[in-house]
C-alpha cells in the first residue's frame, strides 16, 4: 500500500451501523468515554481478537454518522491500518472500499460481541472491563493460555437416559444440546433414590461420547471412584476417565495463572482465590481479605513453587508483618495443604484436556468440601473464558467440555460466588457445557433470572416443591409452575417433567426398573 491510499484512507469516512451506533452511545456513557473514536476503536478491536472473518455489512441495514478516518485511527493510522490489512489478507491490489468494507464489518461484529458481554456482565462496568482486560491482552501478543481442540462439529443428540420415551405415550425422545440459539446447560434435580444421578451420568457419557469431548464430573459422595479408577456407569461409558480420591491424592492442576497473563488476569485470579476461601470462613475481616490477595499476588508474579503451600506461607509472613494473628484464613489454606489437594504438576489446558472423576468421600468438612469444589470452577473458569469462540458451524456450536456437578446445592447455595455464574453464562460461547444435579428447585432460589434462564434443560424427577423454588424455574420452562407437577403421584418411578430445547415441557420417562433388569 503507498502513501496515496494512506491519504484516502486519512481523509475518508467510516460509517458504522445504526445498530451499533446505538450501543456505543450507551458504553461511552456507562465507561465515561467522551469521544466517538474511542468507542469504535474497543468495538473494532475486539472483532479483531475473533480469528474468523467477519461478514460484510448488509446493504440494507440503516448506517450512522460517519466518523473520519483522521479521528477513527489518529497517530496510530500505520497500525490499524496493517492490522486491518493482515487480518484481511489484503495484497497490493486492493482499493480504500475494499479497506472500508473490511473495517466497517469488524466494527458491526465488535460492537455485537461488546454488548452481548456487557449484557452477559449485567451491565456492571467492572465486570464488563475485567472481562474485557482479560481477552484483549491474550489476542494481541501478550501469552495466552494454551487450549484444546474443540470437539465433533454439527448437531449433538441426545436421549434423555437410557428409555428416554414420552409418558404415556411411548414416542421416542431426543433433543439437541447445541441447536441455535438455546442455551447447553441442562440441571437434574429429585429426591434421593428417584434416579437423578443416574440419568444424569447417562446422559453426560452420552454428552462426552458422542460430541468428543473432555469431562470433569465432580462426586463430592464418591460413587464413581474406587481403588481401581473410575467405576459404575462413568468407568464402563469412559473407560479412558481418571479418577482422584481427594484426599488419599492429589488434583494434578497448577490453578494458578501463568505470570505473564497480565497484570490484570493476575489480579483477577488472586481476587478470585480471595472470595472462595471467604465463602467457607468464619467472617474474615476485610484488612486480611487484602492481605491474602496481595500474597497470592506475589506468588504469581514471583514464586517459582506454585501451590498452596506457597500460597500459605505467602499469607502467614504477610499476616506477620501487619501484626495479626493466625486466623480462620490460615486454618483453611492448612487444612487443605495437609491434605495435599492440589500438586501443580498440569497446566490448565492439560488438565482440562482430560476426562476426570474427583471424589471427594474423604474430604473431612463439608466446608473443605465446597472450598476444593470452589477452587477447581475459579480455575476452570479462568481458563475457559480466556479461549476463543468455539466455532459454530451450519449454525451448531462445537462443544469444547463438560462440567458435571454432583450435590450441585453446595455451591448454588453461595448466592454471590461468580465463577459459576460466568461459567453458565458466559461459557457457552467457548462451548462449556454445565450439569448441575441437585435436590429440588428450592436450591436454585435465589440465583439470577439470566442465570436460570441459561439453562435450556431442565430434567425434574419426583422431588420437594416450594412456592419461591418454583418460581425459579418459570423463566425456563415459560410459565407458572405448580407443586403438583413435580409430586409422586405426577412423577411415578423414572419418569420426569422435563423442559428440553425446542419442546413444550412434558413427562418422559427417563428410566426403567423392569426393562434395567431386561
Amino acid at each position: 500500500m503507498n502513501l496515496d491510499f494512506k491519504e484516502q484512507i486519512w481523509k475518508g469516512g467510516f460509517r458504522p451501523t445504526l445498530q451499533a451506533e446505538s450501543f456505543e452511545d450507551r458504553i461511552r456513557a456507562k465507561l465515561g468515554l467522551t469521544a466517538k473514536y474511542e468507542s469504535a476503536r474497543l468495538s473494532i478491536g475486539r472483532s479483531l481478537c475473533d480469528s474468523a472473518p467477519p461478514e460484510p455489512v448488509r446493504p440494507t441495514d440503516e448506517r450512522g454518522k460517519p466518523i473520519a478516518g483522521e479521528y477513527l485511527f489518529g497517530d496510530e493510522i500505520d497500525l490499524w491500518m496493517s492490522i486491518i490489512a493482515i487480518d484481511g489478507q489484503l495484497g497490493e491490489s486492493a482499493t480504500p472500499d475494499d479497506f472500508r468494507t473490511l473495517l466497517e464489518a469488524h466494527w458491526l461484529r465488535g460492537a455485537r460481541l461488546l454488548q452481548g458481554e456487557f449484557e452477559e456482565c449485567g451491565e456492571d462496568e467492572v465486570r464488563f472491563i475485567t472481562r474485557l482486560a482479560q481477552l484483549l491482552p491474550s489476542s494481541f501478543g501478550a501469552k495466552a493460555s494454551a487450549g484444546f481442540a474443540p470437539g465433533v462439529s454439527g448437531e449433538i443428540s441426545l436421549k434423555v437416559g437410557s428409555v428416554s420415551r414420552t409418558f404415556p405415550g411411548e414416542v421416542p425422545v431426543t433433543f439437541s444440546i447445541n441447536s441455535p440459539g438455546k442455551a447447553p446447560h441442562i440441571a437434574l434435580m429429585g429426591k434421593n433414590g428417584s434416579g437423578k444421578t443416574t440419568t444424569g451420568v447417562q446422559i453426560a457419557v452420552e454428552i462426552a461420547s458422542t460430541a468428543r469431548i473432555p469431562l470433569l464430573f465432580i462426586d463430592p459422595k464418591g460413587e464413581f471412584v474406587s481403588g481401581v479408577g473410575a467405576v459404575g456407569a462413568l468407568g464402563a461409558g469412559l473407560p479412558s476417565m481418571q479418577a482422584v480420591e481427594v484426599g488419599m491424592e492429589s488434583i494434578p492442576l497448577d490453578f494458578l495463572p501463568d505470570p505473564d497473563v497480565g497484570n490484570a488476569s493476575i489480579t483477577q485470579a488472586a481476587m478470585q482465590f480471595r472470595d472462595s476461601i471467604a465463602l467457607c470462613c468464619n467472617h474474615p475481616g476485610d484488612i486480611q481479605l487484602d492481605i491474602l490477595r496481595t500474597a497470592v499476588e506475589k506468588v504469581i508474579r514471583h514464586e517459582r513453587k506454585r501451590d498452596l503451600s506457597a500460597v500459605r506461607e505467602a499469607y502467614k509472613r504477610e499476616l506477620d508483618q501487619a501484626g495479626k494473628k493466625h486466623d480462620s484464613i490460615l486454618s483453611r489454606l492448612n487444612e487443605l495443604t495437609q491434605l495435599q489437594v492440589f500438586a501443580a504438576s498440569s497446566t490448565p489446558s492439560e488438565f482440562f484436556g482430560q476426562s476426570w472423576v474427583l471424589s471427594l468421600k474423604t474430604v473431612a468438612t463439608e466446608e473443605l468440601k465446597k472450598l476444593v469444589i470452589l477452587l477447581i470452577l475459579d480455575s476452570l473458569r479462568t481458563f475457559m473464558l480466556s479461549q476463543q469462540e468455539s466455532p459454530v458451524v451450519e449454525g451448531y456450536r462445537t462443544l469444547r467440555h463438560l462440567l458435571v456437578i454432583d450435590e450441585a446445592r453446595r455451591i448454588l447455595a453461595n448466592k454471590r460466588y461468580q465463577s459459576l455464574v460466568d461459567l453458565v453464562r458466559q461459557g457457552r460461547s467457548k462451548g462449556e457445557v454445565v450439569m448441575l444435579l441437585s435436590q429440588d428447585p428450592s436450591d436454585f432460589d435465589g440465583q439470577a433470572d439470566s442465570f436460570m434462564t441459561q439453562l435450556g434443560t431442565v430434567i425434574a424427577f419426583a422431588c420437594v416443591q416450594t412456592q419461591r423454588g418454583l418460581r425459579s424455574l418459570q423463566g425456563t420452562f415459560g410459565r407458572r409452575l405448580q407443586p403438583n407437577e413435580f409430586a409422586d403421584t405426577f412423577l411415578p418411578p423414572g419418569v420426569a417433567f422435563a423442559k428440553l430445547p425446542g419442546r413444550e415441557p412434558e413427562r418422559i420417562m427417563c428410566w426403567s426398573a423392569e426393562r434395567e433388569k431386561a
